[in-house]
């Protein structure tokens, strides 16, 4: 049996407003011990403190224009030690920090000393009754998650909240137990507009486990419910903090379902919950990761909450995001970020939100990325990341350079080089030219105008789009090697190059056949009114472009240096295909040989 300690948050003077909500979520890589009790590795605990301190450096600044972040929320076992917790102590005691604010984490793991000694500090909140420290045997660890509160005097408080069961990885041990827990927290206090908030807090498989024959969450709304007496009590927020390779697992995810389901104790409304993963990142830096990342905050299809395709930051859920559909009648804010980061962002109250035009709404308001990582990245700007931003630096990872195609040398040296040049640029390109270049790359089966359903949305990018940025890439990396080429915002495609002497537009075009890129690019392209543009193709095949084809009024392409004719636009096209520059790539042994053949398939 599960017992609920029920808080209330009133007297403190915590309160939070009825419409916005202020939250920052950390989103830190971790690296646990490999045995039990799962801490930190000592390398890796200065690292994880100044995530701390990052973190409550963004919440404190407050970027989401919120009166001051209300919820700053650490994942599970995010929190080193005692070593962590006195720094949270301090950063929330110290006056700089807003009062009526609640910090949400999870602290690695406890001895039964530590836990002890944290229990008995002044501030600290535990049931006894449930959780007292005789119930914790000499050789067990805690897994705790701490709800801290900065009351409207400045008084700090937390409260220790036990991880009610393990999971898989915290049964599977060789030599201590986790303690399970007895009993969960159940906050409530004053929104600005008179209402009640209530809230709680549930440990990664907390969410999914089944005790004494209820799920966990179950045992904290038929609290609410024997609150409700005869009538109804809203839930505000439930918040389940994770270490969780696998956030999107259909057992996870039909929790949620049912969690929403108003038919179970249908006495506390939940069709305005806002429910909030909080998980680790699955990489140090931002990126694709297949495991962890994943953080959300999920509401009812029952909200007003408005959904379009490709918002900044955060995508609509989905089998693409979710790896399957369980949620796809919700409103799933999914922040695409799986890397190391801090979100930051306003938590719209769905009750704050009326029908009609003038009233829509997001759930989520002012989605920024901040960086944990040194390294500037596009992909934690401080700021929004379109989604096409996100979705071409994902790609850009695994872009491999030509010298995968040439035997370590000096050509194969300076391939690498070139291509280092070339990612760092395409990198640094605003989201409208990131838009550009995927928009001018990829030949689109029967389109030659207008803007298609996948070009409109970076969510729904794929294989196509994929190979059309590599093709982009390895063109430009190889016109890179043998005269100058850069990527900027500036350029009219994709790049402007140098090929014999020659300054070019180059325009890198994929698709099913070459004549399908030609015609593409005529529609999709304007060349510049002062030099010549350089179209590379590239066909499903990599198969060499025949000569002849083009216009029935012109039998052969324009040949670098040639005048353009003002009455045939092709004249300021050269067409050559991407197998002819590989092809010299490989062939060739030294790169002014490289660049002799380059200037020949291009007609130098």
């Amino acid at each position: 049996m599960i017992h609920i300690s029920r808080v209330d948050l009133t007297e403190r003077g915590i309160l939070l407003p009825h419409d916005r909500v202020g939250m920052v979520i950390a989103q830190p890589h971790l690296t646990l011990t490999q045995q039990e009790p799962y801490r930190t590795a000592p390398a890796d605990k200065p690292g994880l403190l100044a995530n701390l301190t990052a973190t409550l450096a963004v919440s404190r600044a407050a970027p989401h224009h919120a009166e001051k972040t209300h919820f700053t929320i650490f994942p599970e076992y995010s929190i080193p030690g005692l070593d962590g917790i006195d720094l949270i102590d301090a950063a929330l005691a110290d006056q700089q920090w807003p009062t009526g604010t609640i910090v949400i984490g999870g602290v690695d793991a406890l001895s039964k000393a530590d836990f002890a000694s944290l229990a008995g500090r002044a501030g600290s909140h535990l049931d006894t009754e449930h959780n007292g420290l005789g119930n914790i045997g000499a050789n067990e660890w805690v897994n705790c998650a701490i709800t801290w509160t900065k009351a409207a005097d400045g008084t700090v408080e937390r409260w220790l909240q036990p991880k009610l069961w393990p999971a898989w990885e915290e049964q599977n041990i060789s030599y201590q137990n986790m303690y399970r827990g007895k009993s969960i927290f159940s906050f409530k206090g004053d929104l600005s507009n008179g209402s009640k908030y209530r809230f709680s807090s549930l440990i990664c498989f907390d969410w999914i486990a089944t005790i004494s024959a209820k799920p966990s969450w179950r045992w904290a709304l038929d609290d609410l419910g024997v609150q409700a007496g005869e009538g109804e009590l809203p839930l505000s927020w439930m918040f389940v903090i994770q270490y969780n390779p696998r956030p999107s697992h259909p057992t996870f995810m039909n929790a949620a379902v049912s969690f929403f389901d108003g038919t179970i104790v249908p006495k506390v409304q939940r069709d305005r919950t806002c429910l909030v993963f909080a998980n680790s990142a699955g990489k140090p830096a931002p990126g694709r990761s297949e495991f962890y990342g994943g953080t959300s905050v999920v509401f009812s299809p029952k909200t007003l909450f408005q959904e379009t395709a490709s918002r900044p930051t955060v995508a609509r859920g989905g089998p693409r995001f979710r790896g399957n559909p369980l949620l796809n009648a919700f409103r799933d804010a999914y922040f695409r970020e799986k890397g190391a980061c801090i979100h930051s962002f306003v938590q719209i109250n769905p009750d704050s939100v009326t029908a009609g035009a003038a009233n829509r709404s997001f759930a989520v308001d002012r989605p920024f990325v901040f960086p944990l990582a040194a390294a500037a990245d596009p992909r934690a700007p401080s700021n929004l990341v379109p989604a096409c931003v996100k979705w071409i630096n994902d790609e850009l990872d695994d872009v491999t350079s030509p010298s995968d195609f040439q035997p370590a040398g000096d050509l194969g040296a300076r391939a690498d080089a070139a291509h280092a040049t070339s990612i760092q640029e395409l990198r640094a390109l605003s989201a409208p030219s990131c838009d550009k270049v995927i928009r001018l790359a990829t030949a689109r089966d029967g389109q030659t105008s207008g803007r298609g359903a996948t070009e409109d949305d970076a969510d729904a990018w794929d294989a196509d789009e994929r190979d059309a940025l590599g093709h982009v890439v390895h063109t430009l990396d190889l016109l890179a090697m043998c005269g100058e080429a850069a990527a900027s915002d500036q350029d009219t495609g994709h790049a402007t190059v140098s090929v014999g002497g020659k300054t070019l537009d180059l325009l890198a075009v994929r698709g099913k056949t070459h004549d399908q890129c030609h015609k593409y690019a005529k529609a999709k392209f304007t060349p510049n009114t002062r030099r010549h543009t350089i179209l590379v193709t590239r066909d499903r095949d990599n198969s060499p472009r025949k000569r002849r084809a083009g216009s029935i009024l012109q039998t052969t392409s324009p040949k670098l240096g040639e005048e353009r004719k003002i009455t045939d636009p092709e004249s300021a096209i050269i067409h050559v295909d991407y197998q002819g520059l590989i092809a010299a790539f490989i062939d060739a042994a030294t790169v002014e040989e490289f660049s002799q053949k380059v200037a020949a398939h291009v007609g130098a």
